[in-house]
């Protein structure tokens, strides 16, 4: 067979499968068609009805089985059901409907949520003439409570994303990060007190904000500074607590910044050793 023929082969086995698609509806799209149609209904009144109108037409559909990526009108026998997929003798119940009433039987809210039936099913012109009801060849959306759970799932895997990105950034060590930050904050310290020193030349210490008007417009942009964090990089409290000191730091006796770490060390040490102490 040539290369032309093999595509070919397949194209055929393609349309027949579509043919398929169109001819056949498992049980599972079945209910999902009537569920969409009557959304207020559970699957179990669904059920009960359809197996009702089923029994009292006067043609009752065969069922199927879809296997190999065909519907086949004969179940799966001996073999599928003698042996597990282990090869192992299947003790248990077969792992097929066996019938069309049983099928019908088998839904429910809870079998819906599987696949369970989606190998077994009817000639879609059949079921419809039975039931009464005009069924579509194409997959229906999925219902509205469905749709919510798969949008939770998204924003669900969307947030843990999100976090997963802010622990790495949090935990992503820094080159002389001890080092660098102290020379940064004591820079910015020197500048916030050089703008509210009182005895600078210009007349325009008096427009400066206060500490916490200060502090509000910084919280103001924190989406800009902190986007992920979404919060200042410590509490409020201590925020405005730094931003006081560094606005009265020219008031003071000691301004050498080096000389404040040194005795806020010292304090911190003492603090420590009462804490013990007690």
């Amino acid at each position: 067979m040539s290369f032309d023929d093999s595509i070919q082969q397949l194209r055929n086995e393609q349309l027949a499968r579509r043919s398929d698609t169109e001819r056949f509806i498992s049980v599972k799209t079945l209910f999902e068609q009537l569920k969409q149609r009557y959304p207020d209904q559970s699957y179990n009144a669904l059920c009960l009805l359809a197996l009702k109108k089923y029994r009292r037409s006067e043609h009752h559909p065969s069922l199927y089985w879809f296997r190999y990526e065909s519907w086949y009108d004969t179940p799966p026998v001996a073999p599928y059901q003698l042996l597990d997929k282990h090869g192992a003798p299947n003790i248990g119940a077969p792992d097929y409907y066996p019938n069309a009433e049983a099928a019908l039987r088998a839904v429910s809210d809870d079998v819906m949520n599987t696949d369970k039936l989606a190998d077994c099913g009817f000639l879609r012109t059949e079921i419809a003439d039975a039931l009464g009801v005009p069924l579509d060849t194409t997959r229906p959306e999925a219902p509205v409570f469905e749709q919510d759970n798969l949008d939770l799932k998204a924003e669900n895997l969307s947030l843990k994303e999100k976090i997963e990105a802010l622990e790495k950034r949090l935990a992503a060590p820094i080159e002389k990060a001890e080092t660098y930050a102290a020379k940064r904050e004591e820079f910015f310290i020197a500048v916030i007190a050089s703008l509210y020193d009182k005895n600078r030349l210009i007349p325009s210490k008096d427009l400066l904000p206060k500490a916490p008007e200060l502090l509000r417009l910084v919280e103001n942009k924190i989406p800009l500074f902190w986007p992920a964090e979404g919060c200042f990089p410590m509490s409020e409290e201590q925020c405005l607590k730094i931003l006081r000191e560094a606005i009265s730091l020219l008031e003071r006796d000691v301004t050498d910044l080096h000389q404040l770490r040194v005795e806020k060390r010292q304090m911190q040490k003492i603090r420590k050793l009462n804490i013990i102490n007690q």
